[in-house]
């Protein structure tokens, strides 16, 4: 398995495809799977990739992920399991950085992924009960941000500031500055928490939240800012979506 697991990977990492099921059969030759044609209808087909099985999941003339299956287990659940569990996902998730680096998706839990940015979407190593397998799946389509107008009214900064806090990625930073550049505060996202700053304060918000602990953090900053809020502007990497400032 180790010599097929290092053969997909790489081959996997350099191909950049449609993700269009008419390609599919010169992807998997590319690969060194075994094609076979799926039955008319289905929504999956699976390839012989020996010493494994491998698969892909299909919606129309969509591909919308290919799987390697590397090791197929015993699906008891006590701690003894669970150790034995995490030796085989450790040692596919060396490999596989051996060949790409380090992970840049890394989600720890009961049922943990590591997952590599490749040239047609994420490269993933799943560990679950019974199964530790590969995936290839596309990267998300992302759409463009709408648009807002910046205004002034403290009850629409409030909604649009909500908004836009629900709306962060991971690793997202904004500050918010008033007319003289000062920093009036600081909003940090990780893949847990939001983190806010503001006049000495901190407030931390766990993720994911409801929509109204959005809106009680928006309203305490609004009420703060009071009549400045139309001399606002935040500062950002990257435009933020729903925020009702200009970005300075």
């Amino acid at each position: 398995m180790v010599s097929v697991l290092a053969r997909t990977v790489a081959a996997l990492a350099r191909i950049g495809w449609s993700w269009s099921v008419d390609e599919l059969p010169d992807l998997v030759a590319a690969v060194g799977w075994v094609w076979r044609t799926p039955s008319e209808g289905t929504v999956s087909c699976r390839f012989d990739a020996d010493p494994g099985n491998a698969g892909a999941f299909l919606f129309g003339a969509e591909v919308t992920a290919l799987y390697l299956s590397l090791a197929e287990r015993d699906e008891a659940a006590g701690p003894e399991a669970v150790l034995a569990r995490r030796d085989g996902f450790r040692a596919a998730v060396d490999q596989v950085a051996e060949l790409l680096g380090p992970p840049q998706a890394r989600c720890p839990g009961p049922d943990p992924s590591a997952g590599w940015r490749v040239a047609a979407g994420m490269l993933e190593i799943v560990d679950r009960p019974g199964v530790l397998d590969l995936w290839l799946r596309p990267a998300p389509r992302r759409m463009p941000p709408p648009l807002v107008a910046p205004v002034a009214d403290g009850t629409a900064l409030a909604v649009g500031l909500a908004a836009a806090a629900a709306s962060l990625p991971a690793g997202a930073v904004v500050t918010v500055l008033d007319a003289r550049g000062g920093v009036r505060a600081e909003l940090r996202q990780t893949d847990g928490t939001l983190t806010v700053t503001a006049g000495g304060d901190e407030m931390v918000l766990p993720w994911p939240a409801a929509g109204t602990a959005y809106r009680e953090l928006a309203a305490g900053l609004a009420n703060r800012w009071g009549d400045e809020a139309g001399e606002l502007s935040y500062r950002s990497d990257l435009p933020v979506p729903h925020l009702p400032l200009p970005r300075a």
